[in-house]
């Protein structure tokens, strides 16, 4: 686990930063620097953004806050101090049928009608979220040094929801009421059936990090330890009727009622070693430790207790080999272990039995050569699944198509990636990048969903010392599949390729000018433009699920055409 974040300024002085654009879009925000003090040097940064979306009644408004603090205690020890606190209000889409996108435009999401599910006023969705850490880096000895960093990270949705938000159809609504007996007592056949639902994890953790450096190489030392407490929740609810609770016919509002505690431990030892000229081997091996202690008074998909604890762990060894070649020519080639805890929705059964995590083989090899105006690199990787879990559509008696997790088997990933920079000269430059990628269930020819068969980016850059620069920027994503599974008739999950999604081409430009002392006010100033989707493609982009009701697909677009002007300027 890492913890990345820009420094403090050196000096002390405030930033100035806006945003103004296409949908509506204004953000803002100021970040004080103070400079080195006898608390250290430290930054402030807080910022706010509204828009009215892309997508039709899809408002969203955010505020962030970030402070950091890095304080030299003495000459090889450094105390960081960081925080961080978000909060976002959204109306949340659900993804548009074809049909919608035909009758109401490319950027339908949600509907002004408060007869039907989609009406954005019945999608509200609060997010919040904060991490905060300290660490503390020192020498120990000439040879020796440790870092050790204390963090804790929250986050919350809190939201309600019409059953189906991409649902504009008024005969899928109606609400039926019952007693605490299961007993009927009332039908409303026009009211409009939803969900309120709360998810909230809090998570504390450690990471010990010492690294040794000798005469035969880098030794590095550590653990991982996290306890992360998460509670989730929903019930029925009528929002024709002020979001009253709905109870069902086993007596409860309740659809689940889950609470769930993660711990992790993992230690881990690397060494860095060069056994001869050119050449840079590191082995290294962790054990990952993984407890779920499961809790749910009501379990999602049977609507029963469950109480259920279940443990893992795996050796993880790894291998990274790079050898120098030549002066501006090396090679490299890894070979690693993967490990991944199966996902809550296991548990979300009347009895979880023996779980099998899922574990990959991951190899990768590639060359990198630098020549003096250019530079080109060839990598290719294989990864191989075993016990790979899969998101899957499954047909819920009373409910209609919902997701869940299954266990496919396993599954292989493998590819080729070719990527090269030219420098032409005053100040232009060409990039490009491509790689062709293959995904596929095994012993099938089923291609895992959501996988791109090849992916490309590509462009013109330009930066002059004098201040301007701009790039345009195209990037390609190759055809993909947006489901891998169905139902069969006997209600049993089959993988078969579903909803074939096209490849698409966008293009972004973006250009500023970087101003250098502005008289004695300014010391910086930097105006720019973005241009995002320069050519308006707004083809089909992703598979968004099923609708409840009728079973039509939902999709995603790219969004249109944007532009937005950006404005900073630094003080002094």
């Amino acid at each position: 686990m890492g913890f990345t974040s820009k420094n403090p300024a050196a000096r002390m002085g405030t930033t100035l930063y806006g945003t103004y654009g296409s949908f509506n879009t204004r953000a803002g925000g100021i970040e004080f620097d103070t400079g080195k003090t006898r608390m250290g040097r430290a930054f402030i940064d807080m910022q706010h953004e509204e828009t009215n979306g892309y997508l039709t009644n899809s408002s969203e408004r955010r505020s962030n806050l970030m402070f950091k603090d890095v304080i030299d205690l003495a000459p090889e020890t450094t105390l960081t101090i960081e925080t961080t606190y978000n909060k976002e209000w959204q109306y949340t889409t659900q993804g548009a049928t074809l049909d919608d996108y035909k009758k109401y435009g490319k950027n339908y999401g949600l509907c002004n009608d408060p007869s039907k599910q989609c009406y954005y006023g019945y999608q509200p969705s609060v997010y919040t979220s904060d991490f905060d850490y300290i660490s503390l880096k020192t020498k120990l000895l000439s040879w020796l040094t440790l870092e050790n960093q204390i963090y804790t990270s929250g986050f919350e949705h809190d939201y309600s929801e019409s059953t189906d938000a991409s649902q504009g159809d008024t005969a899928a609504n109606g609400v039926t009421f019952y007693n605490a007996a299961g007993k009927k007592v009332a039908t409303y056949k026009n009211d409009i059936p939803g969900k309120y639902a709360d998810a909230a994890y809090r998570t504390y953790g450690d990471t010990l990090r010492l690294k040794g450096h000798t005469s035969y190489g880098d030794i590095l030392l550590g653990v991982w330890a996290d306890v992360q407490k998460d509670r989730r929740y929903t019930y029925a609810i009528d929002l024709s009727r002020n979001s009253v609770p709905v109870l069902g016919k086993n007596g409860s509002a309740y659809s689940y009622d889950i609470s769930d505690l993660n711990t992790t431990i993992q230690p881990y030892l690397e060494l860095n070693f060069h056994p001869w000229a050119g050449a840079t081997i590191k082995p290294g091996v962790k054990y990952s430790i993984f407890k779920r202690d499961y809790d749910a008074g009501i379990n999602k998909g049977t609507k029963l207790p469950l109480k259920d604890t279940q443990s893992y762990g795996s050796w993880q060894p790894s291998i990274a080999i790079n050898q120098r070649i030549m002066k501006n020519w090396s090679a490299y080639a890894q070979v690693a272990r993967g490990f991944l805890a199966p996902p809550l929705s296991v548990f979300q059964v009347s009895s979880v039995g023996n779980v099998k995590p899922e574990t990959t083989m991951n190899y990768q090899v590639g060359s990198v050569y630098h020549g003096r105006n250019w530079m080109l690199s060839l990598d290719g990787y294989y990864i191989n699944f075993s016990n790979y879990i899969a998101s899957a559509q499954i047909q819920v008696p009373n409910i209609g198509t919902t997701s869940t997790y299954v266990n496919s088997g396993g599954a292989v990933y493998r590819g080729i990636e070719l990527e090269g920079q030219y420098v032409i000269g005053y100040g232009f430059s060409l990039y490009g990048n491509y790689s062709v990628n293959d995904a596929k269930y095994k012993h099938s020819n089923v291609r895992v969903a959501k996988s791109p068969n090849a992916l490309a980016s590509f462009g013109l850059l330009y930066e002059s010392e004098h201040g301007p620069y701009f790039s345009i920027m195209g990037k390609y994503a190759g055809t993909h599949w947006g489901l891998d599974s169905t139902t069969d008739d006997a209600d049993n999950t089959v993988f078969k390729n579903q909803y074939k999604i096209g490849s698409t081409v966008t293009a972004d430009l973006a250009m500023g000018w970087r101003i250098h002392h502005i008289g004695s006010f300014f010391s910086n100033v930097t105006p720019s433009i973005k241009i995002a989707n320069l050519f308006n493609n707004r083809a089909i982009s992703d598979f968004a699920g099923n609708q409840s009701y009728g079973d039509a697909p939902l999709f995603w677009r790219i969004a249109g055409r944007s532009v937005f002007f950006n404005m900073t300027a630094t003080m002094p």
